[in-house]
Parts: structure tokens; sequence; C-alpha cells
């Protein structure tokens, strides 16, 4: 599986782990002055893209998604990936044009961060309409994704916590003085969970009782969390502190929990659940709301507020217990799971439909790169050897077939090469040419050569099989080196002289 992954600021943890696991890894990220453009790590290799800073945050996401195609196209590695996976909101338009680019049926990952939702405005995905699955790092950040997204899309949204996304709050979230208020329950619900409006409202109402001041915040994109929280509010017993609204950012969501008493979620298994999780890293003790006794909600809500060495404990195990899912490892095993099930998916469906989704012909936002071509780049690498590496687009591959017209039937893609050494090339002069046919998967090639020190010209195209060539695109002519041993310089030396006192 060859994965690029797209960063404005790379995990570097988790992808190192990824590389860990045996997967092929190109991460792209932005580049600075002091830095190097490649380099190499641990089972991973790291590109930075040269691209135009200023303007907007789109110009910016459009300008770095034309500095990583360019990259790809021109450093020899090509567009041939499995999974292209945008690691953050400005590197979208770049996963699109990479993915639409490379194989018909390349799968667009997108990461929604929990600490980017305020981010005004969305470049998209260049040529896709949208990727084939997200990725979020807060539980609450994919409620929100699925009330934000239309109903149509069948985008699969998926929870993977981070330590960053769970443990993002800020100051902005939520106000630390509010008016006074007794012991809050964090009521949260998932899209679909079933709980009973009733009990709730029962439970709560009882608990608060023999707990004064006890109110309640509901946090739930599903219409029942609405009318539970009208109901609430009629009673008396809706938070005012938190209450505002069903669906806030996940900063404000934390910012909720980690002052509440308890937090109350609907889940068969705490253990397996994300609301869960994020709860026990803020330190609030979590209960299951979704049975229809409001009594035994009643008891078991009080425990968790007034049985300290209980409410530690719980918290102590949950910790624990998410911090085994947060290390590195496991969430680049859980990314891994992601692409492997939704790889397999895409590759159930014909390429027929498959190139008419991500294809020019798609509909939706588009990044301009109007720069971009078919390439061909040879560089040496001995004294009697070449690695070519190139770019075909589509509409050129589609053109020669034209021009070829009934000798296309088996034409392959063709490198020409012109031996033109010590000539004024001006394609008519070379000593000799050769062709080397290519695969239909390869983007480069090492090609060995039987004379040392010749100058190189070489032309990509398109060769029919009776040798008709029509030429698409051509490289700089490559100057390989004279087999030999290196010319010996002057040795040189260098004196120290010993210091002298009081200097």
């Amino acid at each position: 599986m060859r994965i690029a992954l797209l960063g404005w600021d790379l995990e570097r943890e988790a992808i190192d782990a990824i590389g860990r696991l045996g997967a092929d890894v190109v991460a792209l990220t932005r580049w600075f002055a002091d830095e190097p453009e490649r380099e190499a790590h641990a089972g991973w290799l790291e590109v930075r893209c040269p691209h135009e800073i200023g303007g907007g945050p789109n110009e910016e996401a459009t300008a770095f998604g034309v500095g990583a195609v360019r990259a790809a196209s021109n450093s020899g590695l090509g567009f041939g990936f499995d999974v292209v996976h945008a690691l953050d909101w400005k590197t979208r338009p770049a996963a699109g044009e990479l993915a639409a680019r490379g194989e018909p049926r390349a799968v667009v990952i997108a990461s929604e961060r929990a600490a980017e939702e305020d981010v005004e405005g969305d470049p998209g995905f260049g040529p896709r309409v949208g990727p084939d699955a997200w990725i979020c790092d807060h539980p609450w950040g994919a409620e929100r994704l699925r009330a934000w997204l239309p109903i149509e899309d069948d985008s699969p949204i998926l929870t993977i916590p981070t330590p960053a996304g769970l443990t993002f709050w800020t100051d902005r979230h939520g106000p630390r003085d509010g008016p006074a208020e007794g012991p809050c329950i964090v009521l949260t619900f998932h899209a679909g969970d079933r709980f009973s409006t009733r009990a709730i409202l029962g439970g709560v109402a009882q608990a608060r009782e023999k707990a004064p001041g006890l109110v309640a915040a509901v946090f739930g994109t599903d219409p029942r969390c609405l009318r539970l929280r009208r109901r609430l509010k009629a009673e008396g017993l809706l938070s005012a502190r938190w209450g505002e609204t069903c669906v806030p950012s996940s900063g404000r969501w934390n910012a909720a929990a980690s002052q509440a008493a308890v937090v109350g979620v609907a889940s068969d298994d705490l253990v397996d659940d994300p609301f869960a999780h994020a709860a026990w890293l803020v330190g609030a003790p979590v209960v299951r709301v979704q049975g229809g006794d409001p009594e035994a909600l009643a008891r078991d809500l009080l425990d968790a507020v007034f049985d300290r060495e209980r409410r530690e404990a719980d918290v102590r195990v949950g910790s624990a217990l998410v911090a085994r899912r947060l290390d590195p490892d496991a969430v680049a095993a859980r990314w891994l799971e992601v692409y492997r099930r939704i790889l397999d998916r895409r590759r159930g469906v014909g390429a027929k439909a498959d190139r008419a989704e991500s294809g020019p012909a798609a509909t939706g936002p588009s990044v301009p790169f109007p720069e971009m071509r078919s390439r061909l780049s040879l560089i040496p690498v001995s004294s009697r050897e070449a690695l070519a590496s190139w770019t075909l687009r589509p509409d050129d591959w589609r053109g020669a077939l034209e021009w070829l017209g009934p000798e296309s039937v088996r034409a392959v893609l063709t490198i020409r090469l012109f031996d033109v050494t010590d000539v004024a090339f001006d394609g008519l002069n070379a000593h000799s040419t050769s062709d080397v046919d290519l695969g239909p998967g390869e983007n480069h090639r090492t090609i060995a050569l039987p004379f040392d020190g010749r100058s190189l010209a070489a032309c990509l195209g398109v060769r029919s099989r009776w040798g008709y060539f029509h030429p698409i695109t051509h490289s700089r002519i490559c100057h390989l080196p004279r087999e030999g041993s290196a010319p010996e310089s002057p040795p040189r030396r260098l004196r120290v002289m010993p210091r002298r006192p009081g200097v």
C-alpha cells in the first residue's frame, strides 16, 4: 500500500508508526529556507513543497496544492498512490489533485481536527467533490460533521482520537465565570442513540431532590436532543451556563465536561465509547443514561456526584484504558484499518463509474494548476545508468491515441533515447536512437546503457506496433560521467599556531 500524507504540520510520531508497520509512506509538508526539500526518515520519506506564502488561508491552501503536485511531478515520486490522506484542512486541495492525477481508484481521506473547527471557509478537494472518508480526532467533531454534511453524502465519518484532539481546550470555548448553579450533568448523545426522554427527565429531577441546584446540559445533533433540552428548561433543570445550544464546538464540549460533576452517555459499552474516553481524560466520571428506570439513573448520578473515592477510581481506570488507545502505534494501526477498508470498498466499484466520479468531468470546486503538464526527466545515476521519471496527463495520452488512429491498438508508452554526445542536437543529427517500452503502472525506471560518458536526450511518447511514434514531451539533455579514477588534487594543509600569552 502506497500512502501519501499531506500536512501543514506533520504528526511525526504517528507517521513513524505507520512506517514501522510496513507501508510505503510519503509525507508532503511545507518548506522553509533552512531545510532540505527531501529527507529520509526511518520507514518514510518527507518531501517539503516550496509554495507561495501570502493572501488568505484559502489562497495558501491553493498554493500548497500547486507546490505538492509540482514536487510529486518533478521529483520522480509520481501520482501512483493508493491512499491520499489530508491531515488538515489546508492540504485538502492538494490531496484531491494528487488523487485525480493518479490511480483512478485512489482513496482520499480527510482529517477533521478539533482545533480547526473555527476556520472560516473550506478550500475544497480540488477536482474531487469530497473525500471517500472522514477521520475526526474528537468524538464531538464527528457529530458536528454529520450535522453539517448533506444527507445524501454517504462518506463514512470515523472517530480515531488523538491526544491533541481530546485534550484541546482554550479559554474562549467556555465561560469560567457564569451564573451560579449547582453540579452539572453533561448529557452527550451520538446520532441514532436510543434513550428515553421521560426516564432521563425523571432521573435528573429525582437526583436534584438530594443534590440541590443540580442541572443538566444536553449535547447532541438528533432532534430528540432538542426536545429533551426544551423539557429540561421547562422544568428548571437546564444548565444556564452550557445549555444554550445542542451543537457547540469541540472546545466548548471539553470545557463543559472538564467542569461537570458527571458526564452521561447513552452507550451499551463505555469502554468503546469515544465520549467516555474524552470525559475520562478531562477528569469527569461517566454514567450510562440508556436505561428506562428513572430511580436507577438517579442513584447512578448521585453516586458519581457524592462518592468521591469511587469517582476518582472510575476516572483513573478509564484514563489508563484510553492512554493505550492514544499511543501512536494504536492510532497508526487504526488509520491503516480505515485505509484498507475504504480501499477495498473503492476497488469493488467498477472502473468506469470510478473514473466518472474522479475524472475531469466531475462537478464541484476545482483548483487551477495551469502550469502542470506531461513531464519527463532524465537524471544520471552512474556512468552507465540514468533514472527516467515521468508524469503523463490523461488528455495527452488520449490525444496521442487519436493521432495514431487504427494504429493505437496495442500501442505502448515509450521513452525514445537519442545519443547526442558532442553534437549540437537539432532533432535529426543524433548518433543513434533506442526505444524503452514502459509498463502501464510505472512512473520511473532506471535505464542501463552499453557505453559510459554519453550525452542523452529523451522523448516520452506513444509507439504503435508498426513503429509509428507520437511524441508527447521531451526532457533536458543528460550528461553521464565518464568512467575512471577521480582527478588528483594537490594536498592542502592547515597550520595551527599556539596561542600567545596575554592574547
